[in-house]
């Protein structure tokens, strides 16, 4: 299972490797940016799951 950063649906992701990893990016992503950042999990078998986001 993996784990994606993206600031809009349909930009393109930034693949982490565990939830820690992707909330801890995801902070530093939206301060830098000044915009919530999306978290999905994917999984081969079920697919993307959106998590949340990170303000």
């Amino acid at each position: 299972m993996t784990y994606e950063l993206r600031d809009d649906p349909d930009d393109l992701p930034i693949i982490c490797a565990t939830e820690a990893e992707a909330r801890r990016r995801g902070r530093r992503r939206a301060a830098r940016t000044r915009q919530p950042v999306l978290i999905y999990e994917m999984d081969d078998r079920h697919g993307e799951r959106f998590i949340g986001t990170v303000d």
